[in-house]
């Protein structure tokens, strides 16, 4: 694998926009990801329902993640396009994102991630396309 779950955790903690999230690299194996999101009130809405936003950036994250594991860290790559379908909501609970890399080219990558939470089953399903870049 190109980076190790004690890498990706660091640069889990290290990331300025994820600062107080709390993500927690669950497990990964090479071109998966899964990461535990926890139950945070700033990750709800004023109803308590855990909101969308939360979902689409956990996906983000966890993809990002699953492609450090088929390429060297110091390369990068960004999100240019995200498909999201929201199945289920949930309440004051934490959940995991598994995403998972389906191609790896030499400019795109392709990816889906799932949120889910034990109990609940199936949360939101996303599509992504990432670009690397030089």
């Amino acid at each position: 694998m190109a980076a190790s779950r004690k890498h990706l955790q660091a640069l889990l903690d290290r990331t300025p926009f994820l600062k107080g999230c709390g993500y927690r690299v669950h497990s990964l194996r090479p071109g998966w990801c899964t990461i535990r999101v926890p139950q945070r009130p700033g990750f709800e809405r004023p109803d308590g329902i855990v909101s969308g936003a939360t979902f689409i950036t956990a996906a983000d994250v966890a993809m990002w993640l699953a492609i450090y594991t088929r390429i060297a860290m110091k390369e990068t790559a960004v999100t240019v396009e995200m498909k999201t379908n929201f199945l289920r909501s949930l309440r004051k609970s934490p959940f995991y994102c598994r995403a998972r890399v389906i191609k790896l080219g030499r400019q795109l990558v392709f990816g889906t991630a799932e949120c889910y939470a034990v109990g609940h089953g199936l949360l939101s399903h996303h599509t992504l396309t990432y670009i690397r870049l030089p």
